[in-house]
């Protein structure tokens, strides 16, 4: 959040940096958590869309992946200026395509706070720049930056204007901002949150009103969302609305948003690495949530800022650092300091296209911890191409490390070639791992190039939502979701997989929302449920060697449903409901509630499954990343909800199999873990890796169903979007 706070704005910001820092001294993300869970995630919503169907509860359904298919890159105002002016912004303008950072991708040109007059509105409401500093308007600013092949970004905030706590507020004015700022041909807009916090409004959605008003100017335009995310901050308070909550609605309503605090706060100081390093730990719980065109922000870049006294807050060492970071994280790389006072090395590093084209990969992808010790941590980010990794050696101490990769880790098998991003070099090729010394703060940034150890058989096939399974004797089909949001079928036996899949369209015009449920029943019979465009949950089933039509169930569903199946009409149909609760309907209707856990927001579908003495199971994802349970007996009657525990923030899956029932959740290295039922004691076991599936073999939720000796068959997606059937 970046607005030139007063006094006590700044206050704000400095008590949610410490608490920002107390939390992470508590809790590591990416990994284990004390109780055994793991740190799992599924990929989350899209961003702003027209019309574009979900993915795993939200990711984007093809290829609309709005005015930034990679991570945008640029430059900011507010750390290198302060209030800016015209005159100042031009000079910087120039000196980005005179020193050939716009040629390596920093192109936006973004006005932060203070840009605007004193009084930030005219007679008619509409928003006015200063005088004294843009006298020439933004448009003819917007102008020149558009010749010289720059783009335009500017701020405001959501909450409504009030001068003790923030220099500008849209709230009331969204709709005639939005038109403003497409008028004046902008390409990006920042929206702050200072105004909000101070009126204690719901982040939210507040940014949803503006995102809506954004789509109806018929400009595209870049949405960044800034909100701090911390309890620091004054906002209400509920468990659902965490630090975490960014990552619920920012996918659905921006193309970036903040994952923490800012990462330095107005004139350069001494000692800012562990800022890096603070911003980096958050920025890491959530990579489930991004993708092309919608991004985690750890905030901007300070390369080598120049303190009063002509030192610098961060060694080259440290600023190389921090972009390799932002680069393996594929955060958008948007310059903080003033360009014109970096030195030629850190301008070289910058402009180094290797390291910006890891951050550029169209995948776009968030490296993910897959290591950790006491002198640092192992990050492993799948590029492109078969077999391709950009790997960290990240050294948080203050001394020369030796660090190593273990090629495993990464999900490589075979020789590896390695190759050095930072010093552009080839290294050699080797087996098992790589060693190399990593300065104090420092980094090894490498390209792997090996076999991918992904487990099990590739269909050959895509797939843009999470695919289901069913068996019927040795033959299994395969249910995806294509490109354009319809339903597919692919049947495979003995792990032979039919090239050809039947297109089965969707419920409503021809698509559907999120991730299939299919079942099948004696006899051949599947049941296929989806949620349609609309919201409402829809039945299609396959009997007597034929297809029938779509059966609309009704409700109004949030994400995508579920069902207890015991047979063809012997179903309970489970989805979140608009209403922030589990829903569920029986084969005659009447859609009702059971409830969600106390005061916690429900992300993603839930999964549900009966096991083989009538209990109905249920699992949730929350919004505090636990996994949580509610049983329905036998003769009918609901236990009360149970917490799992765990990090998790994508959707659960179910299987019964062999009299006990699995619980599977990817983790935040992209490995899968798992617990089981024990049927006589009725509890869980803890959690445990599956380890075939190495880090970046899963992507979203497996789905599951029983073989013909109890073990578990899966289909799963990876992360390069492509199918895959295996077994645990």
């Amino acid at each position: 959040m970046t607005s030139h706070p007063s006094g006590t704005a700044r206050a704000r910001r400095a008590a949610a940096t410490a608490g920002a820092a107390a939390l992470l001294a508590l809790a590591v993300p990416g990994t284990a958590r004390a109780d055994g869970g793991p740190a799992a995630y599924d990929r989350g919503p899209s961003p702003r869309s027209a019309g574009a169907p979900a993915r795993d509860g939200g990711a984007p359904a093809y290829d609309d992946s709005g005015p930034a298919p990679t991570p945008y890159m640029g430059w900011n105002t507010y750390y290198g200026l302060g209030a800016p002016t015209e005159v100042q912004v031009r000079s910087v303008a120039d000196h980005l395509v005179s020193s050939g950072l716009r040629d390596s991708g920093y192109d936006i040109v973004w006005l932060d706070g203070g840009w605007q007059a004193d009084t930030p509105r005219d007679s008619a409401g509409r928003l006015t720049a200063d005088p004294q500093r843009f006298p020439s308007g933004i448009p003819a600013l917007v102008s020149y930056l558009h010749q010289r092949g720059l783009k335009a970004g500017i701020y405001t905030d959501a909450g409504d204007y009030d001068p003790a706590s923030c220099g500008l507020g849209s709230r009331g004015h969204y709709q005639q901002d939005a038109d403003r700022f497409a008028a004046w041909r902008i390409d990006a807009v920042k929206v702050d949150f200072l105004c909000g916090i101070a009126e204690k409004l719901d982040p939210g959605p507040a940014f949803k009103e503006f995102s809506d008003a954004v789509a109806r100017s018929g400009r595209p335009m870049i949405l960044n969302l800034c909100n701090p995310l911390t309890d620091d901050w004054g906002l209400p308070h509920t468990p659902a609305q965490d630090a975490h909550n960014a990552y619920v609605y920012g996918p659905t309503t921006a193309d970036s948003w903040r994952s923490g605090t800012d990462i330095a706060y107005g004139t350069p100081t001494a000692g800012e690495w562990p800022n890096v390093l603070r911003n980096m730990d958050a920025n890491a719980w959530h990579p489930e949530a991004q993708g092309p065109g919608h991004y985690n922000d750890p905030d901007y870049l300070i390369p080598m800022r120049t303190m009063p006294d002509g030192s610098y807050e961060l060694t080259q060492e440290e600023s190389t650092t921090q972009l390799v970071m932002w680069a393996e994280m594929a955060s958008p790389l948007v310059i903080g300091s003033d360009p014109r006072t970096l030195t030629t090395a850190m301008l070289d590093t910058l402009r180094n296209p290797e390291i910006v084209g890891v951050d550029q990969d169209p995948l776009g992808i968030q490296g993910v911890r897959v290591a950790t010790d006491a002198t640092g941590d192992t990050y492993s980010k799948v590029l492109q191409g078969a077999g391709r990794r950009a790997v960290v050696l990240l050294n948080r101490s203050g001394q020369p490390a030796e660090r190593t990769i273990d090629f495993a880790a990464a999900g490589l098998t075979g020789k590896v070639a390695v190759r050095d991003l930072r010093a552009r070099a080839d290294r050699g090729t080797h087996t098992g791992s790589y060693t190399v010394t990593v300065p104090a703060h420092g980094t090894a940034f490498l390209k792997l190039t090996g076999t991918d150890d992904a487990p099990g058989v590739p269909l050959g096939t895509h797939s843009t939502a999470s695919p289901a399974l069913v068996r019927d004797g040795a033959a299994l089909t395969a249910f995806t979701r294509g490109a354009h949001g319809e339903l597919r079928a692919q049947t495979g036996r003995d792990g032979h997989w039919s090239a050809r899949t039947t297109d089965l369209g969707g419920p409503t015009h021809g698509r559907f929302l999120g991730d299939p449920a299919a079942y099948a029943g004696p006899g051949g019979r599947i049941d296929v449920f989806v949620r349609g465009t609309d919201g409402a949950a829809y039945l299609r089933s396959y009997d007597h060697g034929r297809w029938g039509r779509w059966q609309n169930l009704g409700g109004d569903l949030a994400d995508a449903p579920t069902a207890a199946y015991e047979g063809p009409g012997r179903w309970t149909l489970f989805a979140t409901g608009a209403d922030g609760t589990v829903r569920s309907r029986g084969p005659r209707g009447g859609w009702t509630s059971i409830g969600a856990p106390d005061g916690l927001a429900l992300y993603g579908r839930p999964s549900a499954v009966t096991d083989a003495a009538g209990r109905t199971h249920v699992a949730v994802r929350t919004a505090d990343d636990a996994v949580w349970t509610r049983v329905r007996g036998a003769d009918g009657t609901w236990s009360d909800w149970s917490s799992l525990g765990g990090t998790v923030s994508g959707a659960p899956t179910l299987v019964a199999a062999g009299g006990t029932v699995r619980l599977l959740a990817r983790a935040s290295d992209y490995t899968l873990w798992r617990r089981d039922y024990d049927a006589a004691g009725g509890s869980w076991s803890g959690w445990y890796p599956q380890p075939d599936f190495v880090s970046a073999a899963l992507d979203g939720s497996a789905g599951a169903t029983t073989a013909a000796d109890g073990s578990v068959l899966l289909v799963f997606r990876g992360v390069d979007g492509l199918v895959h059937q295996s077994a645990l």
